[in-house]
């Protein structure tokens, strides 16, 4: 498979790189990865979707803000949720597109059905994968939660993070982390995600801001509303193995979206599309109608 194109947007004044794969005059379809992720990580997902396809597409996916190759945020700023749909936006933009398909991990899950949600006339398709939002809190937890992080950003700010003595010291830890999680690819993703410390020791590319706790309260009842003004079909893809099957706040939040259709992966934990891409590539290849009947 070719390398992916490399490219950069500035969204107000913050550069985000994204890679982009297939045909120029493909129909786009953007990938948004998780938390702590990166665009690479979608590698192996998009070799096997494009070799499942039959009509040509055009596959974008950004390194979010402060993770992979895109910018930080500068002094004084932070991240949050409605920076990420800004962001989504931005590359929508440079996309030169009207209308794409969209499909989210994790995290990435979460700012695209906000995304869907804000702009319902834009996604053709959305796909979650794990994708369905932070666990949701109560009003009554914000005074305490916006207390904790204000002493982790002055205890610790932007020098809390892991160290390690070489690339495959980092692709082991993905690998305990992750089970799944091939060798090999774990040895990729360590190189694509981590960058050499002044010190000569190996750290992860990302802004180390993101392991402060986030002052803002994920709230259920303002998702719903997103999720109800969502128009398009919605596929929703679980990993068999992952600790998020447990959760019980999931059924709530399907119920809100007009229409959708759920599958759960096999050998797959949260990282579904690093644990088992053939068979996601599988299912999201008939979701989005891939396949030429």
């Amino acid at each position: 498979m070719p390398a992916p194109r490399e490219k950069t947007v500035d969204s107000l004044g913050l550069t985000l790189h994204y890679l982009e794969w297939g045909e120029p005059d493909g129909d786009p379809v953007i990938l948004v990865h998780g938390f702590l992720d990166l665009a690479f990580s979608w590698q192996r997902f998009v070799s096997e979707l494009l070799s499942i396809a039959q009509r040509r597409l055009r596959i974008i996916a950004p390194d979010c803000r402060g993770h992979g190759d895109s910018g930080w945020v500068g002094p004084g700023g932070y991240y949050h949720f409605p920076d990420y749909v800004l962001d989504l936006d931005s590359v929508w933009r440079a996309a030169g597109v009207s209308r794409v398909k969209l499909i989210g991990h994790s995290m990435g899950g979460t700012i695209a059905f906000l995304y869907a949600g804000t702009f319902p006339s834009r996604v053709d398709q959305l796909v979650l994968i794990e994708g369905i939002g932070p666990v949701s809190l109560q009003f009554s937890d914000a005074p305490q939660r916006m207390e904790q992080w204000i002493a982790e950003v002055n205890q610790r700010g932007r020098n809390h993070f892991r160290q390690y003595s070489s690339i495959d010291a980092g692709a082991s830890q993905l690998c305990q982390t992750h089970p799944h999680l091939d060798a090999g690819f774990a040895r990729e993703l360590a190189r694509a995600g981590m960058q050499q410390h002044h010190n000569g020791k190996w750290i992860w590319k990302f802004d180390p801001l993101h392991r402060t706790t986030a002052p803002q309260p994920f709230y259920t009842d303002q998702a719903l509303e997103f999720l109800r003004r969502i128009q398009c079909p919605v596929l929703i893809v679980d990993g068999k193995d992952s600790h998020q099957a447990r959760r019980t706040d999931k059924p709530q939040r399907y119920g809100a979206l007009a229409e959708h259709q759920h599958v759960t992966i096999d050998n797959a934990g949260h990282m579904v599309h690093q644990d088992n891409p053939r068979q996601l590539a599988e299912v999201v290849a008939r979701f989005l109608h891939l396949q030429l009947s």
